[in-house]
């Protein structure tokens, strides 16, 4: 009986004529996700996929995007990364613009943050004379700065980001610096040669065009100064709200123009390049 219906289901395919092809469309016009028939890899319960989480993205099962549905608001209960995970300036507003939201930032992963800005400013001191002119792109609150002023207390200090709260407390931390808010496409709002240190991190990861915005990173640096870019380890890094994962190969890669030098740092694990702008004549 079993064979019975299985040639008549393919003599009525036969009949029919072939499927037709349907369009390669990453999602339904109605709004759904849509995963074409056959088109997928189906992994029993109980196996394991492994991979390099800088080739592939492996989300977690019942890890889904957090969508607000209409009276409802973002909460902390979520965590951090729920907050920033669509990455919009009202949700970075969030973690900026409110005391507790920070705090808890600065705490996760056994003050993973904090010991971020201090190893990055371990790396480069040497490089910061005291008087120099430096900018932060994507400088947040301007925890960086301040780690950086610390042991340089002569510097001058600018940044940019582009969530309103950040610029507005970075201002009011350093009231002799220069903040504003800007969203970073492929351009940067300063004039060429214009700092002696340039720092962006946590930032590239998030951008459509990292490429062309390290090329501004360079631009706006002096002759002789020092880009400093840092980015997550892309080989751990699972976070939604990221649209890259590099490893030291792949960094180094995609910087190769400038002649980089990529290291992982030593207790936060993340990447960490640093291009010496040649001086003028060389």
């Amino acid at each position: 009986m079993a064979l019975i219906r299985r040639l008549a289901k393919k003599l009525a395919g036969l009949l029919s004529g072939p499927e037709p092809e349907r369009p390669r469309i990453p999602y339904s016009e109605n709004g759904w996700d849509h995963i074409p028939k056959g088109e997928y890899d189906y992994v029993p319960k109980g196996t394991h996929v492994f991979g390099p989480a800088d080739q592939f993205l492996l989300v977690p099962k019942n890890r889904y995007r957090a969508v607000l549905l209409p009276g409802q608001e973002r909460r902390m209960e979520l965590g951090v990364g729920w907050i920033t995970e669509d990455n919009s300036s009202e949700g970075y507003d969030l973690l900026w613009g409110e005391a507790d939201n920070l705090h808890v930032y600065r705490l996760e992963g056994d003050s993973a943050r904090e010991k971020l800005k201090v190893e990055i400013v371990d790396r480069i001191e040497h490089r910061i004379a005291a008087d120099a002119n430096i900018v932060d792109i994507g400088c947040g609150v301007g925890d960086l700065l301040g780690e950086i002023r610390r042991r340089r207390p002569g510097v001058r200090v600018s940044g940019l980001d582009f969530s309103g709260k950040a610029v507005e407390n970075a201002q009011r931390t350093y009231p002799d610096g220069a903040f504003q808010q800007f969203v970073i496409d492929r351009t940067l709002p300063f004039q060429t040669a214009s700092f002696d240190l340039v720092s962006c991190t946590d930032v590239l990861e998030h951008l459509e065009y990292p490429q062309s915005v390290v090329a501004e990173l360079v631009r706006i640096c002096k002759p002789g100064g020092l880009v400093a870019i840092v980015v997550p380890d892309g080989t751990l890094d699972q976070f939604l709200g990221h649209n890259w994962f590099w490893n030291v190969e792949t960094f180094a890669t995609l910087l190769a123009e400038w002649a980089p030098q990529v290291t992982p740092l030593p207790v936060t694990g993340e990447l960490m390049a640093t291009i010496q702008v040649p001086a003028e004549g060389v």
